[in-house]
């Protein structure tokens, strides 16, 4: 099973459809595919109703896309791009920002798969960025996918031919940006009891979603000039930069104590391990559900 993002510009939701591969029975090779719409998704605060089960025969992925559809390539790409303006707002930053090289086709796939068009910023982040770096790289924002950055918008989000492989899947959000702290940002899609589209960020500290009362415009902004050091004033240690600038690409730093216990409010006093960012993701969750329930 996979599944696919489509971007609703009208109520500025994404809606999820989930596709199975299943076997005709009057004719065993034929491909077709049994496809649930909008099982996670929310429009005005209300769940949608899941779409039915039903069979989908086609000839290739052109011709699948056809028929449910999708937008080609051409239709997402727009002249009014917001890349433009985002890419002005980089140059001008207050935050140090290193945006990482993208890989065109892969990046051209993931906007596709994302069913976003670039006029909106988070598309024309996906689209012209492998990620961004911010402020050293304590803080990571995601894009089509590079070396030094843990994942793409599609693989931490199950999309994609890589999906990371998590116990705990993002539900009902949609992960755009991670600090090597372990701390995460999801645009909501009807996870939290905010129904808008705001940036919520899952602090380590609190193993709670917080709505930071921006949406991934405004996010982006903030990161790329908000005063990250006060932010973060009680997560940084001293030499965090020499440690940030040695973490390999997938990587973020497992603190211990955790920085959510009495223990752990010292973070120069912590031990700071590097671990894979999928480990952390899944390890926080892990508490945050022990500790809070689901």
């Amino acid at each position: 099973m996979y599944s696919s993002l489509f971007w609703d510009d009208d109520i500025q939701l994404f809606y999820r459809h989930y596709w199975e591969q299943i076997e005709v029975e009057s004719n065993p090779k034929q491909q077709a595919f049994a496809c649930r719409v909008g099982l996670e998704s929310r429009s005005a605060g209300k769940p949608l109703e899941p779409g039915g089960l039903f069979l989908l025969k086609y000839k290739d992925r052109k011709d699948k896309e056809d028929r449910f559809g999708m937008k080609a390539l051409h239709e997402l790409l727009s002249k009014d791009s917001a890349w433009n303006l985002t890419e002005e707002a980089i140059k001008s930053a207050d935050n140090e920002v290193v945006v990482l090289e993208r890989d065109r086709p892969q990046a051209e796939e993931a906007l596709v798969d994302l069913q976003m068009s670039d006029k909106a910023t988070l598309g024309a982040v996906v689209l012209n960025t492998g990620g961004i770096l911010v402020d050293r790289g304590w803080l990571r924002l995601l894009g089509s996918g590079h070396s030094l950055i843990a994942g793409d918008i599609r693989s931490w989000n199950g999309l994609g031919p890589n999906p990371e492989t998590l116990k705990f899947k993002p539900e009902g959000c949609v992960i755009v940006a991670y600090d090597i702290a372990g701390g995460f940002f999801a645009i909501n899609n009807g996870a939290f009891d905010d129904h808008s589209p705001n940036v919520y960020y899952f602090a380590p500290d609190t193993l709670e979603w917080e709505d930071t009362e921006k949406g991934y415009t405004d996010f982006l902004h903030w990161a790329l000039n908000g005063d990250l050091e006060q932010y973060y004033a009680t997560f940084r240690w001293n030499g965090w930069e020499k440690d940030a600038s040695a973490l390999g690409g997938g990587q973020a730093m497992m603190i211990y104590p955790f920085l959510w216990s009495e223990e752990g409010r010292d973070v120069n006093k912590a031990d700071r391990n590097p671990v894979p960012v999928a480990e952390l993701w899944d390890l926080q969750q892990d508490m945050s559900k022990q500790l809070f329930g689901s």
